[in-house]
């Protein structure tokens, strides 16, 4: 059996499901838990980061996905012939990626491809991955100087390093609630918490799980930390220098979206310096 012929279904569905309403209860609409179902526990967005990656990433590479949730991502990545793993902080889904493992890669060892644990104090060899992944985790971590720094450990020279996350500088949709939010200027946290319970949403999961990022923050960080910037489709180089003229020249519109402040979201590599 492939991944893309696997479907949740019966008992399994069901758990996953009131595994999911236990957390975002309140948070989520029940369209957002059929969406979650599909593209997180599924593998709707897994194959587009296979896809993304796929032209600039050697098979054989080592990856690391850090917030691997129910291993959606690094099942795809295997699949593509990638040495991937993953680590996670909620056992519930590092379970669930370990059975699913089982079943549709039974050559491969769960336990050695799934680490439940955090990244940011876990025991893991450093300059060890080709590749680093954190899709939709850097909203979700309070540190983000500690987060990147740690992936800059772990990455060998010239190692990639990909993110994506909801950018809190910009009109859009929440990520989570879903409803229609403000920049961070125009809405503090206790604003956020009343506008949130005005609308009938639990404000606990904003509380304690998303620390809101923006597209300004995240690449002034990784800059600090001396990582090159890319573009994430053609690992184009994206820093501010003179020897990038030509292709920003030749891209204006990718390079100006790149760093727009207000981008609806971030959406990056970034490539750690020899």
């Amino acid at each position: 059996m492939t991944h893309a012929k696997w479907t949740l279904a019966g008992a399994e569905r069901a758990a996953v499901l009131s595994y999911l309403r236990s957390l975002y209860t309140g948070v989520f609409s029940e369209a957002a838990f059929e969406s979650h179902l599909d593209n997180h526990v599924g593998f709707s967005f897994a194959d587009y980061t296979v896809a993304v990656m796929a032209p600039n990433v050697p098979k054989g590479s080592r990856l690391l996905d850090i917030g691997a949730g129910f291993g959606s991502c690094v099942l795809a990545a295997r699949d593509a012939g990638w040495d991937a793993a993953g680590i996670e902080v909620a056992s519930f889904e590092v379970e669930f990626a370990r059975r699913r493992l089982q079943t549709l890669r039974p050559q491969d060892s769960p336990d050695d491809v799934y680490r439940l644990g955090d990244a940011l104090s876990a025991d893991l060899p450093a300059a060890n991955f080709d590749v680093v992944t954190l899709w939709n985790v850097l909203e979700h971590i309070e540190d983000l100087t500690a987060l990147l720094q740690r992936v800059r450990l772990l990455l060998k020279p010239g190692g990639i390093a990909y993110a994506i996350c909801p950018s809190y500088f910009a009109w859009r949709l929440e990520a989570h609630y879903h409803v229609p939010w403000k920049p961070n200027p125009l809405l503090p946290r206790e604003k956020a918490r009343a506008y949130l319970r005005s609308l009938g949403k639990d404000p606990a999961f904003f509380d304690t799980s998303i620390f809101r990022r923006t597209n300004h923050e995240v690449l002034g960080t990784l800059r600090a930390l001396d990582f090159e910037l890319r573009d994430m489709a053609t690992l184009e180089p994206m820093d501010f220098k003179l020897n990038n003229l030509g292709s920003a020249l030749a891209h204006p519109l990718r390079f100006i979206g790149y760093h727009n402040p207000f981008r609806h979201s971030v959406v990056l590599a970034a490539v750690k310096r020899r």
